[in-house]
C-alpha cells in the first residue's frame, strides 16, 4: 500500500496523539509511506524513520499582518476569529499547496491520502483523485439537524470559496463544523469517554488511545519538588507574562516549573533566561516521551499533542486556551475531572497558585487522570491505527 501523509509544517501538527507514529508503524510493516510537508519538519519526520518529500507551501499562512491597534476590544476579538480561519483556509494558499501536492502524487501514485484537520489541501487532493481519505486527529460526527436559530459556522464561506475555486463538490468536508470529513476513516488518539460532550460519533471513527513511551533517560537538575510543565506550544508562545505567572504559581504550590517556550520565540526564551523565575528549568524544546513520565502536572494552551500526552500518562493538567479547538479541550479537561480549563483572563497570580495546588496535591485529580489513562492505553495506539488504515484496501 502506498500512503501519502500530509500535514502543515508546524511540529505540533505531526502529532495529533499518534499521526507520525502511525506513519512509522505503517512503514515498519512494509508499506510505502511518504510524508509531505514543509522543510521545517523534515528532521522530525526522518528521525521517525518515515520518508519525507518537502513542499514549498502547505496552505498555512505563517505570517499575517499585525492586528490594527485602533480596533475596539470587540473588533479585535472578531479579527482574531477571522485570522484563526484564514490562517489555514486562505484559498490562494491552499490551492497553491494542492498544486504542489499534485506534483508529488503524480510521481508517488498513492493508494490512500492521510491528512490532519488543518491541512485542507490533503482533503482536496483526495477528492480530486478519487482516493480514500483518512482524517487524523478528530472524530467524524453526523450532520447537524437544520436549526434556523443556530448561527452558521464562520468558516463556511471560506470553505465554499475554496471548493468553488478548486472545482470540487466538497464530498470530504463537514461544513457545519468547518473541517475535513472522510466517509472512509477518522483516526482519533483519545477515547470515546473523552468526548462525553458529543452526542454521536460516526462509525468510521476509530478511537486508538495511546501508550506511554518506554522509560528513557532525561538529564534534569536534581530537585525533590514535583515537576510541573509550563508550555504554550509552537504557535501561541509569544506571552512571557503567562510563563512568569505559571512559574511563580508553581513555586508557591511547592512544585518546580519547567518552562518550554518553543523554538519560534527566541526573544521569550532569552528574556526568561536573563531573569529566570526562581529555580525554573527553561528550555526551547523537550521530548514529551522522555518528559511526561516524570511530570506531576502540566499547564498549557490545550494543543492536542500536549493534552494527549498528559492524558495518556495520567498527568493532571490545567488548560488555558488561546484559540480554536483549544476551548473544547479545556472544557473536556474540567468535565473529565483531570484538571481545570481556565480562561486566560482568570489565570492570574491571585488564582493560579490555588489552581495548581489542586491538581498537584488533590488525590481526586490524580485518580481521575490514572483512570482515563488506563482506558486510553487499552485501545491499541498507533498499532491499532495502522490496522485500521490497512483495512481500507
Amino acid at each position: 500500500m502506498r500512503v501519502l501523509a500530509f500535514s502543515i509544517d508546524l511540529p505540533g501538527h505531526l502529532d495529533w496523539g499518534g499521526y507520525l507514529k502511525t506513519a512509522r508503524e505503517l512503514t515498519r510493516r512494509g508499506h510505502d509511506v511518504m510524508w509531505v510537508s514543509g522543510p521545517m519538519v523534515k528532521a522530525q519526520v526522518r528521525a521517525a524513520g518515515v520518508a519525507f518529500t518537502p513542499t514549498s507551501i502547505t496552505g498555512w499562512r505563517h505570517a499575517l499582518p499585525p492586528i490594527r491597534p485602533d480596533l475596539s476590544p470587540q473588533q479585535r476579538e472578531m479579527e482574531r476569529m477571522r485570522r484563526a480561519i484564514i490562517v489555514w483556509l486562505d484559498a490562494a494558499s491552499v490551492l497553491a499547496a494542492v498544486q504542489a501536492l499534485e506534483e508529488v502524487a503524480d510521481a508517488f501514485r498513492p493508494d490512500v491520502i492521510m491528512t490532519e484537520p488543518f491541512a485542507a489541501a490533503g482533503a482536496i487532493l483526495a477528492e480530486r483523485r478519487g482516493l480514500p481519505l483518512v482524517v487524523v486527529g478528530r472524530p467524524a460526527q453526523p450532520p447537524k439537524a437544520p436549526n434556523p436559530r443556530r448561527l452558521p459556522n464562520p468558516a463556511i464561506p471560506f470553505i465554499e470559496r475554496l471548493l468553488e475555486q478548486a472545482g470540487m463538490e466538497g464530498r470530504y468536508w463537514d461544513l457545519d463544523r468547518g473541517h475535513p470529513r472522510s466517509p472512509h476513516l477518522h483516526l482519533d488518539f483519545f477515547c470515546r469517554e473523552w468526548y462525553a460532550d458529543l452526542k454521536a460519533v460516526e462509525p468510521q471513527t476509530h478511537f486508538c488511545g495511546g501508550a506511554p513511551a518506554p522509560p528513557q533517560s532525561l538529564a534534569l537538575p536534581p530537585d525533590a519538588r514535583p515537576l510541573l510543565l509550563v508550555t504554550l506550544g509552537s504557535t501561541f508562545a509569544n506571552d512571557e507574562n503567562f510563563f512568569r505567572i505559571a512559574a511563580e504559581s508553581a513555586l508557591l504550590s511547592v512544585a518546580r516549573p519547567l518552562l518550554v517556550t518553543g523554538q519560534r520565540t527566541p526573544h521569550i526564551l532569552a528574556s526568561l533566561r536573563q531573569a529566570p523565575p526562581g529555580p525554573a528549568i527553561i528550555r526551547d524544546w523537550i521530548s514529551y516521551d522522555k518528559l511526561f513520565p516524570r511530570l506531576a502536572g502540566a499547564v498549557h494552551h490545550g494543543g492536542v499533542a500536549t493534552t494527549h500526552a498528559a492524558l495518556v500518562h495520567g498527568v493532571p493538567q490545567v488548560v488555558v486556551p488561546h484559540a480554536g479547538d483549544q476551548y473544547p479541550q479545556a472544557a473536556r479537561v474540567t468535565q473529565a475531572g483531570v484538571g481545570y480549563g481556565i480562561r486566560p483572563r482568570d489565570f492570574t497570580i491571585e488564582n493560579a497558585p490555588l489552581i495548581l495546588a489542586d491538581i498537584l496535591w488533590d488525590p481526586e485529580f490524580q485518580e481521575n487522570a490514572r483512570r482515563l489513562a488506563a482506558i486510553m492505553q487499552g485501545l491499541g495506539g498507533p498499532a491499532a491505527a495502522a490496522d485500521a488504515v490497512e483495512m481500507l484496501l
